[in-house]
């Protein structure tokens, strides 16, 4: 019978060292998000559960999809409480009142976020393959005990006498360990019967120094930052057709057709003339099945009723009005190809994204309304094509959430879109420094979706190392539609690409030339 695991992230709200120290912000995420995520990437473990007294940890906690199932009582929320007493009330309550009993804990303080999901599956592994009391993770010390002075009374004495004979050399020294508190794997027995965080039979893990970094002061807090940032930057890129999107490669410009045709499939090619007059890289439509994805008498969104002066009108109808059929976007992807525009379209059901798979579009643009339609998530990344992610309305964690399922499917070929759900969108409402926020949490080409009037917003995150830009774009603002209003002219939208690549030419390599 399979021995079940169970995972315990022991997380308090007070710390000595720093202030709320668990949901510190760290590249961007809240510091106990990185054990969360390890963990559930983990294949091991049967369960995942916070133990917190915090009412602000456990939302988060919530938020990045662990479950929290009780509040740590205030006698195990102090300093003096130990590790120990925290893991068997965790586990006695999960027998007792969620019906979970473990053979297996894995104790998984949140202070280390270079922890991965491979370190924990090891671990724990080499626990069951080896039926050990306890696995705990160790990385090599930087300075050998041998090297490790006291002084007593000003004398220099040694910690650790050697055999000189032995070990003529420093470099023949046998190499040292310690713990580096990331993983504790421990049998049930041991910390119920016994008493003990480590049995008497307890075998290494030896994690790298770089993964074992333990945050206890602001100084760690500066070290894990440079570490992360040294594994993940910053030339993480994707393939979208013939395009490198990402690190220092040029913008990839979406013209944003949108539903701006109106239906008709003339006007959607007077939209693919416009973009190809621009020179934008992409343009790109929305392919849905009205009855697929909204009931008869859904209400229009504000913004919907405001655009088109119709407030009676239900949402299914005005969709209906603006649905293409499959046979129009095939011969709006020929007209494309002719003219020598990538074209590109956002499904919003399963039946379309069969249809733009088998059309053979080069990525799938995923709307900022779908980042929790996971069923929907699963089916586009089953394609292993690139996702371009909106994010409009997202906090982190949810945004997390969804990149956790598409790189559960092994698809990590994903960019993100920041986004303001608003059309149009007022300025003061944009918040352009949230696209380095989430670049810093993700590492993935990061772009906007610009919603805005004009194109200065636009310009402004192409300054601020946007890889992607997004821009509703249409014929004449003054047609009937919702997104018209919010949709640059023709010429706006030309005078937004070539502003765009003259950017680039002033932002260069960063390289100090003479």
């Amino acid at each position: 019978m399979k021995e079940k695991v169970l995972a315990i992230i022991t997380a308090r709200g007070g710390s000595k060292g720093i202030p709320q120290k668990n949901i510190k912000p760290l590249q961007g995420k809240p510091l106990i998000a990185y054990s969360i995520t390890a963990a559930l990437h983990a294949r091991t473990l049967d369960k995942i559960i916070v133990s917190t007294d915090d009412e602000t940890i456990a939302t988060i906690s919530k938020d990045y999809g662990a479950e929290v199932p009780f509040l740590r009582p205030k006698h195990l929320a102090t300093d003096t409480a130990t590790s120990i007493s925290v893991l068997q009330h965790a586990m006695r309550h999960m027998e007792e009142h969620e019906g979970f009993s473990a053979d297996i804990i894995v104790c998984l303080q949140p202070t280390s976020p270079l922890r991965s999901s491979d370190d924990i599956d090891q671990a724990v592994t080499l626990c069951l393959s080896t039926g050990a009391d306890s696995v705990v993770s160790m990385c090599p010390v930087q300075y050998h005990p041998y090297w490790m002075k006291k002084i007593i009374e000003g004398e220099i004495h040694s910690f650790l006498e050697v055999d000189d004979e032995l070990y003529p050399r420093r470099q023949d020294l046998p190499p040292a360990y310690q713990l580096n508190g990331a993983i504790y794997v421990t049998r049930r027995k041991v910390l119920l019967e016994e008493k003990r965080m480590l049995g008497a039979h307890t075998l290494a893990y030896v994690m790298p120094e770089e993964r074992s970094i333990d945050i206890d002061n602001p100084f760690d807090f500066n070290l894990a930052e440079l570490m992360m940032r040294e594994q993940n930057h910053p030339t993480k890129t994707l393939m979208i057709g013939d395009k490198i999107v990402g690190g220092n490669h040029s913008v990839f410009i979406i013209a944003e057709a949108g539903v701006n045709h109106n239906g008709d499939i003339h006007l959607a090619k007077e939209l693919v003339d416009v973009t190809a007059e621009a020179g934008a890289d992409a343009v790109k439509f929305q392919t849905f099945i009205t009855e697929e994805i909204v009931t008869r008498h859904a209400e229009k969104a504000d913004y919907q009723k405001q655009n088109t002066g119709s407030k009676k009108e239900s949402q299914f109808e005005m969709l209906k009005k603006l649905e293409l059929s499959f046979e129009n976007f095939r011969e709006l992807k020929i007209y494309c190809d002719a003219k020598g525009i990538m074209f590109l379209s956002t499904p919003f059901d399963q039946k379309s994204i069969d249809f733009l798979d088998e059309l053979g579009v080069p990525a799938f643009k995923i709307a900022s309304g779908e980042i929790n339609n996971y069923p929907l998530l699963n089916y586009v990344a089953a394609k292993g094509k690139p996702i371009i992610l909106s994010t409009g309305m997202s906090t982190l964690a949810e945004i997390e959430r969804a990149l956790e399922l598409l790189f559960r499917t092994h698809h990590s070929k994903v960019a993100l879109l920041h986004c303001t759900s608003d059309y149009p969108a007022k300025i003061e409402d944009v918040n352009l420094k949230a696209m380095r926020t989430l670049y810093q949490a993700f590492y993935l080409p990061v772009g906007l979706s610009d919603h805005t009037p004009g194109i200065e917003v636009a310009l402004a995150a192409v300054a601020m190392g946007a890889s992607i830009i997004e821009k509703h774009f249409t014929t004449d603002k003054s047609l009937a539609g919702p997104d018209h209003k919010a949709s640059l002219r023709p010429l706006e939208l030309k005078a937004l690409v070539k502003a765009i690549r003259n950017i680039e030419k002033a932002l260069g390599s960063g390289e100090n030339e003479t």
